[in-house]
């Protein structure tokens, strides 16, 4: 690929050296280091029974009211950023043109380079990109991460490093003054605020259960997804507001239910579950509405397979199996219709809007029609890792022949499948996402590129 003139910078050399001006324009205090967990103490919690308007009472207590106070109001995601792994709380991956480069062809701006490091996906906001590069060769005893903050203006140059020692088990997610990590292990994870201006420890709490997922923000709501509740937060404090778990749903075995994705819209929390990953028993999942203004579960659908990602649009809730596609109501749990897929469905690949559902398989890329559910078109292109919009482009990176390893970054007309450019790659991308007019993306030996119309 084409590249412009740039400088490869030592991420994780550098944690421990200087740091330059704040981001948000304050100056940062050099190397911020937090390792001790804060002293927390978890919240009473008082049971209601949950209220399902389109079936009987749970017979468990499924929904828990906590002492904290906050909804999920979510405030409107503002132009240019990407303040969570799907943009936004309903999952829909999608932005507008300001967010990133529409132009063809692409070229490659600025890298930084964190010398095979683990990354985490980044997310923005208005001025500068944050991410997390744990060092994959530390002493397991000892891990070493440091959260960073870029600023893409000056081709990528570090703000400031938040030192941690622990391992991050999901991205981080831009909320209010403060840039939220979980940390730890799936079974025993922390969630440490940062303040994204200074760079300085603002809280850290614990987190119980096992976490799952990625964590999202809905106004002054933090969502995070563990194996058995869908647990809402205030992320200023910490304090529990309610949670939900599917496996105390009348019925349920205790086991088919664990929590598998998430989204948000309207208010009401949509909670996807099925087995555990690798249990052999998968064909079942369900889809549950959960409003926490009635205390509990609005309507739910069983499905064919566990689910895979879920997005809310337009009054509609897309739902991927294994076996394909399903589009519900959002009020009121309609099935509206079913897509299945000629092939496994790629369970991370889905991007919603405009009308348009798009996902992908082994080999090719769909795109369906979120009031019918039927096919607007299809492309040969065995889609990679997950796909974005940017205004009517969708960008992702895959294979067009599935026979060879040789992987591209590819942008596509949302409304006509028609690929508009495409561009072989030579690093191992994964992920992208794009935020400050700029397409970045990571790569499996710990990249950030920063793409922009030539």
């Amino acid at each position: 690929m084409p590249r412009q003139t740039f400088t490869r910078r030592r991420w994780l050399a550098a944690i421990v050296g200087g740091v330059t001006a704040g981001c948000g324009g304050r100056s940062a205090t050099a190397d911020a280091t937090s390792s001790p967990r804060a002293a927390t103490t978890e919240p009473p919690v008082t049971t209601t029974a949950s209220s399902d308007p389109v079936g009987a009472q749970d017979a468990n207590p499924s929904f828990e009211q906590g002492s904290g106070a906050c909804s999920l109001g979510a405030a409107s995601i503002a132009d240019g950023t990407w303040p969570m792994t799907h943009r936004d709380p309903s999952g829909t991956n999608a932005a507008p043109a300001v967010n990133g480069p529409t132009a063809f062809p692409l070229n490659e701006r600025w890298t930084m380079s964190a010398l095979d490091a683990q990354v985490t996906f980044p997310v923005a906001d208005d001025q500068f990109v944050y991410l997390v590069a744990a060092d994959a060769d530390a002493d397991p005893s000892v891990p070493q991460s440091a959260v960073l903050c870029h600023d893409p203006r000056l081709t990528g140059e570090i703000q400031w490093r938040h030192r941690i020692d622990a391992t991050p088990i999901g991205p981080p997610v831009v909320a209010g003054s403060a840039v939220y990590v979980p940390f730890g292990t799936q079974d025993d994870a922390r969630i440490v605020a940062i303040d994204r201006a200074e760079g300085s420890l603002v809280t850290t709490y614990d987190l119980p259960g096992r976490f799952v997922g990625e964590l999202a923000s809905a106004g002054p709501s933090l969502m995070i997804p563990t194996q058995q509740a869908y647990r809402v937060v205030d992320a200023r404090t910490g304090d529990h507001c309610w949670s939900f778990t599917p496996n105390r749903v009348r019925e349920a075995d205790r086991r088919d239910r664990n929590i598998r994705a998430a989204a948000v819209g309207d208010g009401v929390a949509y909670v996807g579950t099925g087995y555990p990953d690798g249990d052999q028993a998968t064909e079942s999942g369900h889809l549950y509405a959960v409003d926490p203004s009635v205390g509990g579960v609005r309507w739910q659908a069983s499905l064919d397979g566990p689910v895979g990602r879920l997005a809310v649009s337009d009054g509609v809730v897309v739902a991927t199996t294994g076996h394909g596609l399903v589009g519900f109501g959002a009020e009121t749990g309609e099935r509206r219709w079913s897509a299945p897929a000629e092939a496994g469905v790629r369970p991370a690949t889905l991007a919603v809007a405009d009308g348009t559902a798009v996902y992908g398989t082994r080999r090719t890329l769909h795109g369906l029609d979120t009031a019918s559910g039927t096919e607007r078109w299809s492309l040969p292109f065995g889609v990679h890792g997950d796909v974005i919009f940017v205004g009517d482009v969708l960008f992702g990176v895959g294979r067009s022949d599935p026979t060879t390893n040789r992987l591209s970054l590819a942008a596509v007309d949302a409304a006509s499948g028609t690929q508009r450019w495409r561009q072989e790659i030579y690093d191992p991308i994964v992920d992208v996402m794009a935020a400050n007019g700029y397409l970045y993306a990571i790569t499996t030996d710990g990249s950030l590129f920063a793409f922009g119309s030539v």
